[in-house]
């Protein structure tokens, strides 16, 4: 099973490989999306669903630009 890990805190899950990771500025607590914040937690679905599409290695990460 494909597993994309989303995280705000980059320093501490790259020292854990995970096989694909999702890098949002959002604060701790709201990793996924703000509550209330629909748009935006589709948004992070549509850029996990992408990364375990398009990866092509081990460690492939997506993160706001």
């Amino acid at each position: 099973m494909a597993t994309v890990l989303v995280t705000v805190m980059e320093p501490l899950t790259t020292f854990a490989r995970p096989p694909r990771q999702v890098i949002r500025k959002l604060n701790i607590g709201a990793t996924i999306g703000r509550p209330n914040d629909i748009s935006g937690q589709m948004e992070t679905l549509r850029r996990m669903i992408s990364l375990v599409d398009e990866a092509e290695e081990y460690g492939a990460v997506g993160r706001d630009e």
